[in-house]
């Protein structure tokens, strides 16, 4: 896919969005215009695996990739491979702000890192309209219809992938013919124990790397509240993990959160439950009542 810009390519770290970043730079013969940014929104809760992958690509393909993080106040700040967050700094500090966690439903963490970072970047450019390059798959086509059925006033939505109907496999067979790739499982995904996960992808992440969970652990305890209000804590979860016997990891529906595209969907805010039930642990987000008005 040709650019002609201002544009945004927006790469999560995943191999899918590498894909698409190589594709757009093998149609420009390597050189990108001037116009054409290709951006990484970094959290604090990547893998470390993710950013070396991110800077590999970068030496590999000779791509200037720009590197930028939510800073306090709602305010951007650029950084590189070296100086990127590395323990959940703007997620903790938007946590903090905000006095409450995201979840499924209220996934603000999305709209606030990711996309509304990447909007203030290109702002900050000077830009009033561009196109945003989102990296979802031929294989993803409800995604992309509820991505590009959005009215945003600021940018367009191109999905490359889409159009070119690649697909996941697609996608693994790039990567079997490189002589690099990210160093993560299939199940891991960029966002160590993103809530998205489902309950045995983190259960098993956490057998294999306990580390992670103190991250998640402290912003709950923080708060006073759960990542996902109805299921047990990270604590709880860890602690069970460590106390039970490893069972089958079942990826059946499962969501993989930046991996598979999920920090394209900003979610829409959910009004207060009044049902009157007594409440607890998130349930004014959460009621069944609630979630029927929001689906």
């Amino acid at each position: 896919m040709k650019l002609d810009g201002p544009a945004i390519i927006n790469v999560s770290g995943g191999r899918t969005s590498a894909l698409m970043l190589r594709r757009v730079l093998d149609a420009h013969s390597g050189r990108l215009p001037a116009d054409v940014h290709v951006v990484f929104a970094n959290t604090g809760r990547e893998r470390p695996e993710t950013l070396a992958f991110l800077a590999r690509c970068a030496e590999e393909w000779s791509v200037d990739l720009r590197w930028i993080e939510r800073a306090p106040g709602g305010r951007v700040r650029e950084v590189d491979y070296a100086s990127a967050s590395r323990d959940g700094e703007p997620f903790a500090a938007l946590i903090r702000e905000r006095s409450y966690l995201p979840n499924p439903v209220t996934r603000f963490c999305t709209s606030s890192l990711k996309i509304d970072t990447a909007r203030d970047w290109m702002r900050a450019l000077g830009y009033e309209h561009w196109v945003s390059v989102i990296g979802l798959r031929f294989d993803e086509p409800a995604r992309v219809a509820k991505l590009r059925a959005r009215d945003n006033p600021e940018w367009d939505v191109a999905c490359p992938l889409y159009d070119a109907r690649i697909t996941k496999r697609h996608v693994s067979e790039f990567w079997r013919r490189q002589p690099f790739t990210l160093a993560l499982k299939p199940w891991e995904g960029n966002c160590d124990l993103c809530f998205l996960k489902g309950r045995s992808v983190r259960e098993r992440i956490m057998r294999d790397r306990p580390d992670l969970a103190a991250w998640w652990i402290e912003q709950e305890q923080a708060i006073g509240a759960r990542f996902l209000p109805h299921e047990p804590e990270y604590a709880r979860t860890l602690d069970s993990v460590r106390r039970l016997p490893l069972l089958p990891l079942d990826l059946d529906g499962e969501v993989m959160g930046c991996t598979s595209g999920g920090c394209t969907d900003r979610r829409a805010p959910v009004r207060r439950c009044t049902c009157g039930a007594v409440r607890g642990h998130g349930h004014a987000l959460h009621c069944e009542r609630v979630l029927g008005r929001a689906a």
